[in-house]
């Protein structure tokens, strides 16, 4: 977030105890998020409160029943769901599972074998609806997805035809969970390592590339950094990601095209599937959309004893720069005034440090589902622009609630990221999660988005 570029990230370390069951494990991540997590009292309130508790305990009853952490971590991630916060979420600690003896892996994260007879991948190869049998390209293997339900999952995902050692045949790679029509909770394990998405399948692709045999998806969409002139009126720019890695490549890429920019009458800004990063990274883009001065949200951040301690942790650093320790002082001294309550640690302001550019005088930036988070405020500055058209489709809605905290497992080699600052955006009914960000312009799949851009520009 741009008003907390410094500390966009409180780590605190939690001790891991010793033999935890999957009730334990449940019982710890809920507990956090309820003490801890900046829009718990947002997503739980009067009027859903007793959903709330009859979700939670129906998956409380489900996690009784786990036979294994794999199981455990596929419903403690089902749990999490409720509160549809994609900054909200687990992921792997390398670290911590590089020190699992592989006896134990397979114990507590076990690859499970099921055998796939041929008459059934045949049948499968002509079945609607998201069983069947999927391809990746360039991949040694098929796999094929069928029912085989239990408390933790409706279908799994089973290699088949593989001619790849790692993935042998028969493993299961992926179960998944019905969520709600053509919506599922996925768990993928390669390896004994485990990861958890909700996905919407469509058009035939599965996952990670995967698509079920007889159809054809074209991906249009551009990967690669890239800056090219489309016409003498018209310079474009594709920018996937604004992760700090990726800071360098975006500045040259601007930097070589200072001329280009500076008579170019349009800029065509392709940010479709940028999933964010810092708002630092794409500091050099601003200026070439800047128009007036922008007015920006403030946040604010709950007060737990947690979210206290993971503060008071970093000014134990002792590479904290000094300006920066009396800066996190203060803000300690203010959260412990108001223990449990959403305390204003940065106030709404107005951004007006830009000069507004001539060229380019026309500005689209296409947009789907894929940008998130930085990429988000990057949009919300944007759109105060009156240079500025937004094509495409709504963003992800991943922005609201920020500023992650890590915290262990009760046992498992897995962290959780939890927000705990929250924009003043929602009071003023503005809050964008689980809505997104809509375009002026909106788009289909079947459309050539760059050609509808150009199309588009023609007619300013």
């Amino acid at each position: 977030m741009k008003y907390l570029k410094l500390f966009s990230f409180l780590a605190m370390t939690i001790q891991i105890q010793a033999q935890c069951d999957c009730n334990q494990e449940f019982t710890k991540i809920k507990n956090h998020i309820e003490q801890n997590y900046s829009g718990f009292k947002d997503k739980v309130s009067v009027s859903n409160v007793s959903k709330y508790k009859e979700f939670t305990a129906q998956k409380e009853q489900v996690a009784s029943q786990a036979e294994n952490k794999s199981q455990c971590y596929f419903i403690i991630n089902q749990w999490m769901s409720y509160f549809n916060d994609h900054h909200l979420y687990s992921s792997l600690n390398a670290e911590s599972i590089e020190k699992i003896e592989p006896k134990r892996l397979q114990t507590n994260f076990p690859i499970e074998k099921l055998a796939v007879s041929e008459a059934l991948i045949k049948k499968l190869e002509n079945i609607k609806g998201i069983e069947g049998i999927y391809t990746k390209k360039g991949e040694g293997f098929s796999i094929a997805v069928l029912k085989n339900k239990n408390p933790f999952r409706d279908y799994v995902a089973v290699v088949i035809k593989s001619s790849d050692s790692k993935f042998e045949n028969g493993s299961v790679l992926a179960e998944l969970k019905e969520k709600s029509a053509k919506e599922y909770f996925l768990l993928y394990n390669s390896a004994h390592m485990l990861a958890f998405a909700t996905i919407k399948p469509k058009d035939g692709e599965l996952i990670s590339g995967f698509v079920k045999n007889g159809k054809d998806i074209v991906d249009n969409i551009n990967y690669n950094f890239e800056a090219k002139r489309l016409n003498e009126n018209t310079i474009y720019f594709n920018i996937p990601s604004f992760s700090w890695e990726s800071k360098a490549t975006i500045d040259s890429l601007f930097s070589s095209n200072k001329d280009n920019l500076s008579k170019s009458s349009n800029l065509i800004l392709d940010l479709r599937n940028n999933g964010g990063g810092s708002d630092d990274v794409y500091s050099i883009i601003s200026p070439y959309l800047y128009t007036q001065p922008i007015k920006g949200i403030g946040v604010d951040m709950y007060a737990s004893n947690d979210n206290i301690k993971g503060w008071e942790l970093m000014l134990q650093d002792p590479n904290l720069p000094s300006a920066n320790k009396a800066e996190y002082q203060k803000i300690v001294d203010k959260l412990k005034l108001q223990l449990n309550q959403n305390v204003e640690i940065v106030e709404d302001y107005i951004d007006s440090t830009y000069t507004p550019l001539i060229f380019p005088k026309n500005v689209v930036i296409l947009i789907n589902e894929g940008c998130a988070s930085s990429t988000e405020q990057l949009l919300l500055e944007a759109i105060q622009s009156k240079k500025v058209t937004l094509m495409g489709q709504n963003t992800s809605g991943t922005l609201d609630y920020s500023n992650l905290r890590e915290s262990d497992f009760c046992e498992m080699p897995y962290t959780l990221w939890t927000p705990t600052t929250r924009s003043r955006r929602i009071d003023i009914g503005n809050g964008i999660d689980g809505i997104g960000i809509r375009p002026a312009v909106y788009l289909t799949e079947k459309q050539d988005w760059i050609k509808e851009a150009l199309n588009f520009l023609k007619s300013k």
